[in-house]
């Protein structure tokens, strides 16, 4: 036999032997199958984790069990953030002489005597300007049913630059360089099997 064919035959029978103990046995440095490192996709980790704990719901106040009783979709935060933006915007409103923007939100008797209002300042020939310096949370001081509706009463807290000028722009009332504090307190309705989650303001006390 040729002795090139048999030194072959060698070298192949030894690299089998040496792949055997590589892929048919564990060694010092083969990880355990526990040990072994799980490869996932980038992200796949945040999608597989475990679900936290659903948050529970905080109890209501007082004041928004009354409305919640009637109106399921009702929510705190929703509410006292839209009420602060709607007292912003009606004053704003009232005091450019302009509540077309406001008129869907405003009851009509509530309406005609901010613009009564609106009219006799103009007949003067004053101008007003309200710069809203900032709005605390509002105050729920009473909610109620009454007949049909759900009555809200609120009481708004704000820091405002408020002036008055006449015609030739001199200074009639409040100041341009002073910041007040002024406190009203609006009353909202709507009505309680209605599916619309806007407010009406039907009444108001107070400076604005």
């Amino acid at each position: 036999m040729d002795l090139s064919i048999i030194i072959f035959a060698a070298v192949a029978l030894f690299l089998s032997y040496r792949l055997f103990t590589v892929l048919g046995s564990r060694d010092g440095h083969e990880p355990e199958e526990g040990d072994r490192p799980v490869l996932r996709p980038v992200g796949a980790e945040q999608d597989q984790a475990e679900p936290e704990a659903a948050t529970k719901a905080k109890p209501l106040p007082a004041w928004a069990e009354v409305i919640a009783e009637h109106y399921r979709a009702f929510d705190v935060d929703d509410f006292l953030s839209g009420s602060a933006s709607a007292y912003e915007m009606i004053a704003q409103s009232f005091a450019k002489g302009d509540l077309s923007e406001v008129s869907g939100f405003v009851a009509d008797d509530v309406l005609s005597s901010f613009q009564g209002a609106i009219d006799e300042r103009n007949a003067s020939g004053h101008e007003m300007a309200v710069t809203f310096v900032g709005v605390e949370t509002p105050e729920v001081v009473s909610s109620e049913r009454d007949g049909d509706e759900i009555r809200v009463e609120v009481k708004f807290t704000s820091e405002q630059v408020r002036v008055v000028n006449d015609s030739s722009g001199q200074t009639v009332e409040g100041s341009a360089e002073a910041v007040i504090t002024v406190v009203d307190q609006w009353a909202f309705t709507r009505p309680v099997k209605s599916n619309n989650p806007n407010w009406t303001l039907v009444a108001t006390t107070g400076s604005a």
